[in-house]
């Protein structure tokens, strides 16, 4: 693939652009943008305001999305978007327009990206021959699945961050609850996305009788790294616990002995602050079973974009997906 093509990652909380190149088993991205949601009533006019920027015409695109697909459709679970194909290549006179899960380009990403795109959180040999997890909160929770066949590695994506929340101890039952007053079904991401930060911040002040002044995630990890705000300290500690242990769980449900990458737009402007101890202690935390985990290396994607990579990596044929 020589020619430019059009990338997008599509999220809950923003539209990501680029004109992507690839050549000589390298990706190379130009022209990245990005739109917030809430600026755009639809998909296609957040896609018509990067073509006015950059002006440069494509015949091929793909767009990642963050939502399962459905007959060419993505209904946004976190956004009031709708994706559709036809209002988007048709329009734009495109000759292919790809429509896939954030979370499968994100994991079609990886072989593409750069060591210095990785900060190791856990080492590990890993096993080869057994499939890799990429998991990780943004403004939902995404999962999918790297799995090694002899036909080469296969793409999964899964809704696993739609799984129902397993509580532990006495603590989190109380948080379950208190969510549930809500919501009537707790699943993952109602406790692991940036909704989840708020979700854990209310609950803990309310169970401990702490006086609650709302803020934003980033706000909450900002107070919690200054450590201007004990309940912070608090929510973040319990948001990587959970994490890790949700982390560990998916790993023995699908056998992802090859590795974790953990992904999303949360982690990586926390890898700073928080030495992510709890999320590590929580990970390998799984009483008789633990030595299943013991070789299994965790890294985390610093890579701003990083699901454009992959996005142009799978309108390459016989590449990842």
């Amino acid at each position: 693939m020589t020619e430019p093509v059009l990338v997008a990652d599509i999220g809950g909380t923003n539209a990501r652009f680029a004109i992507a190149e690839l050549g000589d088993g390298a990706i190379r991205l130009h022209h990245p943008q990005i739109f917030r949601a809430e600026d755009f009533d639809t998909v296609r006019d957040a896609t018509d305001a990067y073509y006015e920027s950059v002006a440069i015409d494509v015949s091929r695109a793909c767009f990642a999305a963050a939502g399962p697909i459905k007959d060419g459709a993505v209904n946004f679970t976190n956004s009031q978007w709708v994706l559709r194909t036809k209002d988007i290549s048709d329009p734009l006179g495109l000759k292919q327009l790809r429509i896939v899960n954030d979370f499968y380009a994100l994991a079609s990403s990886i072989n593409y990206l750069g060591l210095e795109s990785y900060r190791t959180i856990k080492a590990g040999t890993g096993n080869p021959r057994a499939p890799q997890l990429i998991i990780g909160p943004g403004t939902g929770f995404g999962q999918a699945l790297i799995v090694p066949t002899d036909g080469g590695c296969k793409v999964v994506a899964t809704e696993g961050g739609h799984t129902t929340f397993a509580p532990q101890g006495n603590l989190e039952f109380e948080i379950m609850k208190f969510i549930e007053k809500e919501h009537t079904r707790v699943c993952v991401e109602r406790l692991l996305s940036g909704r989840g930060f708020i979700n854990l911040h209310r609950a803990l002040c309310a169970i401990e009788g702490a006086p609650y002044v709302f803020m934003q995630a980033h706000e909450i990890t900002k107070s919690a790294a200054e450590g201007a705000d004990v309940m912070a300290v608090k929510t973040v500690d319990l948001f990587l616990t959970i994490l890790g242990r949700v982390a560990g769980d998916a790993v023995l449900a699908t056998g992802a002995q090859g590795g974790v990458v953990l992904g999303g737009g949360i982690l990586p402007k926390m890898i700073d602050e928080f030495p992510f101890t709890s999320f590590v202690k929580s990970f390998g935390d799984k009483d008789r079973i633990s030595s299943y985990l013991d070789d299994v290396p965790i890294r985390l994607i610093l890579a701003d974009g990083a699901a454009l990579y992959g996005a142009a990596a799978l309108l390459d044929e016989g590449r990842v997906g």
